[in-house]
């Protein structure tokens, strides 16, 4: 075991230097950072063949993988990636502006359960077909929960991935910025309750026992959120940060064990602690860098690990394709009409439809989840993983237009108001 240590650490760091090669690629085309990393390790990951038999920790590799990533390298890989991914969701949340949550309650709503229920419907299709086409869902699986799982991950929202797109755009504090990471949030929140019923067995039954450990969850959540608004926080900042680190964590663990996930405790964490001054500042100080270049680089090859991309081979790519392109147009098309009947102007709308498309990180985890938990199998998983993929490479130049289209509008109006016009 301790000879293993010298690789492990070389594929922590090999890993991180093939993700930042692609996000200076990305930049270098104009495009998001993180599509630019995701596309990288994926494709390493692709060129490396096989892959991770089991999300758990201690699995062996197959493949050249073998090799390359012994035990040990799993285990570090493993458990720096998904600490990663729970302080960028502790970043992301502490980044949310809670005025447009009361402001435009109504839109954030009306946008993420538009979103949830034309992936439901999408599913509703397509699921039935999957199923009698044979090898995407495994021996012994209802037909509803592998329905449900499907639905669970199309509905998800790169929460991770949008949150950097809006950060390199600027529109992180924006209206359109905060509403769609708002909307985001609970569209993926549906999309978590989705995948644990799925996990527990896709009936009546599992939704109860889903509907219990989230009642008992609203509970503890209530009295979290009371401890976080006293006077608590005013606390020396080494010890408010060590303590938000440690509430994250442990929020982290109990979403795991309601939703079957470990990012919905984290970011709820740091929305009610995002009016803390000098905390959210000092969070971002002291682990910015390190969660965004290391943390989230390295999750994204441990999602990569985990996948064969070459399970999509040219029988079943056309399928594969046209499940592809139904899931951008829908969501596009979604998103755009849900946010034009809240009132939004329809450069805004565009936006917001570019923005809500993105599966991202969020479908590759809940995929990888779904995939631990024996509900789906590793063709569909594949499917779901490029599916996270494509929609955030896309979401760049969607974005563009829309943001090109809002400054030809504000000239136009500028030209206008100056009598040029």
């Amino acid at each position: 075991m301790l000879a293993d240590w010298p690789l492990a650490l070389l594929d922590l760091v090999a890993i991180v230097a093939v993700a930042w090669l692609g996000g200076v690629a990305a930049q270098r085309l104009r495009q998001p950072r993180i599509a630019g990393e995701m596309t990288a390790v994926f494709l390493a990951g692709l060129l490396l063949g096989g892959r991770i038999a089991d999300v758990v920790p201690g699995q062996q590799a197959e493949g050249r993988l073998a090799a390359l990533f012994p035990e040990t390298a799993l285990t570090l890989v493993t458990v720096v990636g998904c600490l990663g991914l729970v302080l960028y969701m502790l970043l992301v949340g502490i980044t949310i502006d809670p005025a447009p949550m009361r402001e435009r309650a109504g839109a954030i709503v009306l946008l993420a359960v538009a979103t949830a229920g034309a992936m439901l419907a999408l599913a509703v299709v397509a699921g039935p077909l999957l199923v009698d086409a044979g090898g995407w869902k495994p021996a012994g699986v209802a037909p509803s929960a592998f329905v449900l799982a499907l639905a669970a991950a199309l509905t998800a929202n790169g929460l991770p991935i949008v949150a950097r797109i809006l950060e390199d755009r600027g529109m992180t504090h924006s209206a359109v910025g905060s509403i769609v990471i708002v909307a985001a949030t609970g569209a993926t929140t549906l999309a978590l309750i989705a995948a644990a019923v799925a996990i527990s067995g896709g009936d009546g039954p599992a939704a109860g026992r889903v509907a219990l450990r989230m009642g008992a969850g609203l509970v503890l959540l209530a009295l979290v959120l009371a401890v976080v608004r006293t006077g608590w926080f005013v606390l020396g900042p080494s010890v408010t940060l060590c303590a938000v680190v440690a509430l994250a964590g442990t929020a982290a663990l109990a979403g795991d064990q309601l939703l079957s996930s470990l990012l919905v405790g984290p970011l709820i964490v740091g929305v009610a602690v995002s009016n803390g001054g000098g905390t959210g500042i000092g969070l971002e100080r002291c682990l910015g860098v390190a969660v965004r270049r290391v943390g989230l680089p390295v999750f994204l090859g441990l999602a990569a690990l985990h996948t064969d991309l070459r399970e999509l081979h040219s029988s079943v790519l056309a399928g594969v394709l046209a499940l592809l392109a139904a899931v951008i147009a829908i969501k596009v098309a979604t998103g755009y009409a849900a946010a034009r009947m809240a009132g939004f102007q329809p450069v805004d709308a565009r936006a917001i439809g570019a923005l809500m498309q993105c599966g991202g990180v969020m479908t590759i985890a809940i995929s990888l989840d779904l995939l631990d938990a024996y509900v789906i199998d590793a063709r569909m998983h594949a499917t779901l993983t490029l599916i996270g993929l494509v929609t955030t490479i896309v979401a760049g130049p969607l974005l563009p237009r829309a943001e090109g289209r809002r400054r030809s509008l504000r000239r136009w109006t500028t030209a206008v108001s100056d009598g040029r016009v």
